[in-house]
């Protein structure tokens, strides 16, 4: 019994599904081929353009600027006002009253079309019909019934919608005045307007009689489609409006117009009935390219009021499916689950066999790294210590002589050689010889390295080269005093035995022999940083 509930179940599913593929076959076949319909609307376009040329009558050119402008009007805003103003330049001030009155009742119904309902309405309305021939004023009054149509639709159920509504009415009265009753026109004309006033049934019957004579591919057919929809809902005739409103969105994709409706309202019926909401958003994104292809501000408005309708219905179908795919994702993630717990303990094990072996590698690289470092800072302490030792012995053996010359002066009663001894603060020439030579050597042990290092610095031809039997001069003994922290010019005066001024200038001198003579001192203490390695 349960199984032939089943086999029932899936069999109605499937008639419903066949029933909903034929009956939006044809629409989702000139779908598919939108771009092929677009494609020979502008090679329709093109050809009217190559005919084109200078040497024609205006008479001609304002024909072709008209079939040009007819062929823009529902398909791009922009290109059917460019063609308005080539017409408008091509005649002139000097045009007659009917000329001129014609490019602006089109001019304002591209403007209206396109959803500028009130410049459009103030260019219509600085039209005088009175002078204007029957064709003409028919234009004029299809132009007026059709913009405050649209600016009634625009404004909703508000009052200005009511006042544009009934303005539309009594145009379409003064329109049916002036129309043929025995044309197509004339019938879409008096159903729009019964239509209007709620007389479905009567608006039905003259749609359709609209309809008899008139080619799919035409945009009166498009509009009397829709009209015959609108009324078939208004009886509440749910299968008729629908299919109505299939036939007239296949018209507008054949023609095509950019600018329709019948796409958007079939997608709000397919959500609200069907539920079938992937091909509502599909359709209704369809009719919202047309509308921004056409730069139709009032489709565009009445596309994204429909969307959240669509989107939430979406959202919903979503959610729902959501809550099943977790349910199947918490059984496949049970099962996963113990499989990735078991590759991630190996996985894991591995990574940190390989994370040891790393940490290993860097623990050993930086110990390496550390003992060299050690070894020569003991070096670097062990030079420092060195030069520091050479001085204190040549001092103490300066202060050892200077005692053993005062005791034997003392002994002797030489008093004023005594005095004479005291008095000389500066070494002879020989103490001073053998100061610098103890100094020298013990710094060079340093920065063994520090003349070459030092007139990389100065300038090619300005390089200080110490005498054949010097180790330093004098320059380059007071930098090897500021390279050893030393700064101070009168610091380096006593150790030198020279005045400050002296040895300011003697600094001077050589920092303007300096390739850059700004940064000359603090370079020195970047390059002369070798020691030479213990031994």
């Amino acid at each position: 019994m349960k199984n032939r509930i089943l086999i029932t179940t899936l069999c109605i599913l499937m008639a419903i599904s066949a029933m909903a593929s034929s009956e939006f076959g044809q629409l989702e076949k000139v779908l598919s081929d939108r771009a092929s319909y677009v494609s020979l609307k502008e090679k329709r376009i093109d050809s009217i353009k190559s005919i084109l040329n200078p040497r024609m009558t205006v008479e001609e050119q304002m024909k072709h600027y008209d079939d040009l402008y007819q062929e823009y009007l529902t398909f791009r805003f922009d290109s059917a006002m460019a063609y308005l103003d080539r017409a408008e330049r091509l005649i002139g001030d000097n045009a007659g009253y009917e000329d001129k009155a014609i490019i602006k009742i089109h001019r304002a119904l591209s403007l209206a079309t396109s959803g500028h309902f009130s410049e459009a309405i103030e260019i219509l309305r600085g039209v005088d019909s009175t002078t204007l021939s029957l064709s003409t004023r028919r234009e004029l009054y299809s132009a007026m019934q059709w913009t405050y149509a649209a600016w009634g639709e625009y404004s909703g159920n508000t009052s200005f919608g009511a006042k544009y509504n009934e303005l539309s009415i009594r145009y379409l009265d003064s329109l049916l005045t002036v129309t043929d009753k025995s044309t197509p026109e004339y019938c879409y004309y008096y159903a729009d307007k019964v239509l209007r006033q709620g007389e479905y049934k009567e608006a039905r019957d003259s749609y359709i009689k609209a309809l008899e004579p008139t080619p799919q591919n035409t945009r009166l057919y498009a509009q009397a489609a829709y009209g015959l929809a609108m009324s078939y809902r208004g009886m509440g005739d749910m299968g008729s409006y629908r299919r109505w409103l299939i036939n007239a969105a296949v018209s507008d994709q054949i023609i095509p117009l950019k600018e329709n409706l019948a796409l958007q309202e079939l997608a709000l019926d397919i959500r609200n009935r069907d539920g079938d909401l992937e091909r509502a958003n599909r359709f209704l994104k369809y009719s919202l390219e047309d509308a921004i292809f056409y730069n139709n501000r009032l489709r565009m408005l009445e596309i994204t009021g429909k969307i959240p309708d669509i989107a939430l219905g979406y959202q919903d179908t979503v959610t729902s499916q959501n809550k099943r795919l977790k349910v199947y994702v918490s059984v496949i993630g049970i099962l996963l689950l113990i499989l990735a717990v078991s590759v991630y303990l190996i996985v894991r094990e591995k990574k940190m066999l390989g994370i040891s072996k790393q940490e290993l590698s860097k623990l050993n690289s930086r110990l390496t790294a550390l003992n060299e470092e050690l070894a020569h800072t003991n070096v670097s302490r062990e030079q420092y210590v060195s030069l520091f030792m050479d001085l204190c012995a040549a001092y103490i053996e300066k202060l050892n002589r200077f005692q053993s010359t005062v005791s034997l002066k003392l002994k002797t009663r030489q008093f004023d050689d005594l005095q004479r001894v005291v008095n000389n603060t500066r070494p002879s020439e020989a103490e001073m010889r053998e100061i610098f030579f103890n100094f020298d050597t013990a710094f060079l042990r340093l920065y063994p390295d520090f003349i070459e290092k030092f007139n990389t610095l100065l300038q090619p031809d300005k390089v200080i080269i110490p005498k054949p039997n010097e180790l330093l001069n004098t320059d380059l003994r007071i930098f090897a005093l500021i390279r050893m922290g030393i700064k101070d010019s009168t610091k380096i005066a006593t150790l030198l035995f020279y005045s400050p001024q002296t040895i300011f200038n003697h600094r001077t001198q050589v920092r303007n022999r300096a390739k850059n003579r700004d940064t000359f001192e603090r370079d020195l203490f970047e390059i002369c940083t070798t020691m030479p390695s213990g031994k």
